[in-house]
């Protein structure tokens, strides 16, 4: 029988490295009564780059930045421990029976065509067990036994996907023979990948999983491309166990507005729009004592390049004088998360987020500054909230707000069960009703992660949902998007060592 804590994904939580700051909590927003018991913990994160890459389609930006780092949610990526991998002298083995230094057959992260990588030497730099929620997966020369969030390199569109976000039929990279048959590895060789079906994915039982990172980020399991993971040894490496601690610390990244600088002042920088933060919310109340956002801002402002900030919090309203700076130039605005108006329902359903009417005070304190603001009502719930929203766009344009967003509740595995178990502790009344609403709009699932449909849904309700949001928007002036941002003020200041060379 397992041993690990409830709602966490692995019993395994070596000492913490790197200096702890300290715990910060809101005083102005309410706190429950198990947050105060073991309330979240913020480290220092020493990373040396700032700017993280996106590229789904969905997601209107490529560069976001996150001035703080850690996840709750308790994602893992893992492979059952008799999963074949592929070592350099060609020989295939478990990934349980893999040590600390063992070199595997890897190859580059990246390329320029989706059905080829270089081949690279993996060394394997970092291995932990674990036991989670499995899912089976079943191609047509392999059956696998893995994790919702173990990443998988589809080579047509050329992208890593999740397990949770593949459906059966869907391709995935396969090595070709080549690859698996010669003298030695041939390295700095082309690594060609066939492309595989899909004809399988069954939910599995809990059962022991295993953690690996290599040099290069990828590896051969069971024939097929896969990732390591990233987030866990790199929380490791920068102060926090790969285990408990990262589910339930957070890394406050101090140097990011140095890095940002660095990033703008650097000859290779093109400017264009970045997102802060679009992983985790920059406003979260440590950053009351740290400024870590403001700073960062205050670097935005400095090289004039554009930003993107949507944030839950009332905190942004602070940082006003700097996006008003930036707006002016036409390098800003603001995006406003607004859920519900109903407090009750807000302080279940966001506890640590900033309240309705304060969010909709932050957004007209925005708005007289100058900042082009819009509001976001995300997720919209089905059954729960989806009614609220001409009044929450009825608000958002009295307060001022000039644009208006929606997003439909997305519940990728593990947050179905999660998610399942919060309505039947908060609202037992209206569960099913609330389930039914969101298969309605998911085709008959309660998730579906394809491109293009994970944001809406499909299907009359979510039509219905559509248009209701879509006349409100009309009916208060929210149908228009907000002025596109610009690169053209962007500007690299003279540094002063830069005006003592010319001297």
């Amino acid at each position: 029988m397992s041993t690990q804590p409830p709602g966490r994904g692995t019993t395994l939580n070596p000492a913490n490295r790197y200096e702890k700051l300290h715990v910060e909590t809101d005083p102005h927003e309410p706190v429950e009564a198990n947050d105060a018991d073991e309330p979240t913990q913020f480290y220092r994160d020493a990373s040396r780059s700032v700017l993280a890459e996106n590229a789904s389609p969905d997601v209107g930006f490529r560069f976001s930045l996150n001035p703080y780092r850690g996840c709750e949610h308790g994602c893992t990526y893992c492979l059952a421990p008799n999963t074949l991998v592929l070592h350099t002298d060609m020989v295939w083995r478990p990934i349980g029976a893999i040590t600390l230094g063992d070199s595997l057959v890897g190859f580059d992260e990246h390329s320029t065509s989706g059905t080829t990588r270089k081949l690279r030497k993996a060394v394997v730099e970092a291995v932990w067990w674990s036991r989670r929620s499995t899912v089976r997966m079943v191609t047509d020369r392999a059956e696998v036994v893995t994790t919702e969030n173990h990443r998988w390199l589809q080579p047509i569109p050329d992208r890593w996907s999740p397990t949770h976000d593949l459906l059966v039929g869907d391709f995935l990279g396969r090595a070709t023979s080549e690859a698996r048959h010669d003298d030695g590895a041939p390295f700095g060789r082309e690594l060609r990948l066939e492309r595989e079906p899909i004809r399988a994915i069954e939910t599995g039982p809990v059962g022991d999983v295993v953690d690996i990172q290599t040099s290069t980020g990828t590896f051969l399991a069971a024939g097929l491309a896969t990732h390591n993971c990233y987030a866990r040894p790199s929380h490791e490496y920068l102060g926090f166990s790969a285990g408990l601690d990262f589910e339930r610390r957070i890394m406050v990244k101090e140097d990011a507005p140095e890095l940002l600088r660095a990033t703008f002042r650097s000859k290779r920088w093109r400017p264009e729009v970045i997102a802060l933060s679009g992983n985790t919310d920059c406003y979260q109340p440590v950053e009351r004592r740290l400024k870590l956002t403001r700073r960062c801002v205050e670097v935005f402002a400095e090289f004039r390049n554009p930003v993107s900030v949507i944030t839950k919090s009332a905190l942004v309203a602070r940082d006003a004088d700097l996006y008003a700076e930036l707006a002016a130039h036409g390098a800003a605005h603001v995006l406003c998360s607004v859920t519900t108006l109903d407090g009750e329902l807000a302080r279940r359903l966001e506890p640590r987020a900033a309240t309705p009417e304060r969010r909709l005070d932050a957004i007209r304190t925005l708005t007289r500054a100058g900042v082009p603001v819009g509001v976001m009502v995300a997720p919209v719930i089905p059954g729960l909230n989806d009614s609220e929203i001409p009044r929450i766009l009825a608000a958002a344009a009295e307060a001022g707000a000039s644009g208006a967003g929606w997003v439909l509740l997305r519940l990728a595995a593990p947050l179905d069960r999660l998610f399942d178990e919060w309505l039947a502790a908060h609202y037992p009344d209206r569960r099913d009703r609330v389930l039914n609403r969101i298969r309605e709009t998911r085709g008959g699932r309660i998730s579906d992660s394809r491109f293009g449909r994970r944001m809406r849904g499909t299907g009359p309700y979510a039509e219905q949902l559509a248009a209701l949001f879509a006349a409100t928007a009309r009916k208060h002036g929210l149908d228009r998007p907000l002025p596109p941002l610009s690169v053209t003020a962007f500007r690299r200041p003279t540094a002063v060592g830069d005006q003592l060379r010319l001297l």
